[in-house]
């Protein structure tokens, strides 16, 4: 069973709890034809990583919600950044569908990411980062939008020299400007850009996330292309400086 049928199948268990568990539960239900009564018989379900799945479907959806209209491109980076195969497409659709119905009650989802994930910033993070990558598909960012994962970045007690650092962490910024990356100023001295790098490079390892239970490939692959990024930035600033 791939990871999002299993998630279905697991909120449909009583396996995933709260508000997330309750949404996923209804669009679960919908899609295994009201098999309300289904049982989950595998015992080694994470939990985490369902919270962290259907969380990240959820607020992408409102997202797409906030400026009043979901657009092709928003819809086209979620399925690009999270690489669900196809045959997973209706089941994930079924939860988006319920969770964009409106923009609004999103603070409850992002309340229960931060209790589950509190004592983990990184995977925090991860998620402002995704939102991010989804609000600027259609290459501008609106008021609305911004406004929405200032709100989650709040609710996740994200400070704001970080929540900066994320809506900069973007793929041109390594070369255009990978400060920005690192959340540094062109000023900083070489021991503060390598303090900086060495404290992002830990925090944000693939092996973090596995450690915290995590292990959907294509949550796994997006944070090695996060980490991937911050090497880049890194080295690119030491090429700028004229260090080996």
């Amino acid at each position: 069973m791939s990871v999002w049928k299993y998630l279905m199948a697991a909120s449909l268990g009583n396996m995933i709890a709260g508000p997330l568990g309750a949404l996923a539960f209804t669009a679960g239900a919908y899609f295994l034809g009201g098999k309300k009564n289904f049982k989950n018989t595998d015992g080694q379900f994470n939990q985490q990583q369902g919270v962290y799945a259907i969380g990240l479907i959820v607020l992408a959806a409102k997202l797409a919600k906030a400026d009043g209209h979901v657009t092709s491109d928003e819809i086209a980076k979620f399925k690009k950044i999270f690489r669900i195969p196809k045959a997973d497409l209706k089941q994930v659709g079924l939860i988006w569908k319920q969770a964009a119905e409106t923009s609004e009650g999103f603070e409850v989802y992002a309340q229960q990411l931060f209790k589950t994930f509190k004592r983990s910033p990184q995977m925090l993070e991860q998620i402002i980062l995704g939102l991010f990558e989804i609000g600027y598909a259609d290459h501008e960012l609106s008021a609305p939008e911004l406004k929405f994962i200032k709100q989650v970045s709040n609710i996740f007690q994200i400070d704001q020299h970080t929540f900066n650092r994320l809506r900069n962490s973007r793929p041109e910024y390594v070369k255009e400007d990978p400060y920005k990356v690192l959340g540094l100023k062109k000023s900083d001295s070489i021991a503060e850009i390598k303090k900086a790098y060495r404290t992002l490079a830990r925090k944000n390892h693939p092996d973090v996330m596995r450690a915290k239970g995590i292990t959907d490939i294509s949550i796994i692959r997006k944070a090695k292309e996060k980490f991937q990024l911050i090497n880049d930035a890194y080295e690119q600033i030491l090429k700028i400086k004229g260090i080996k």
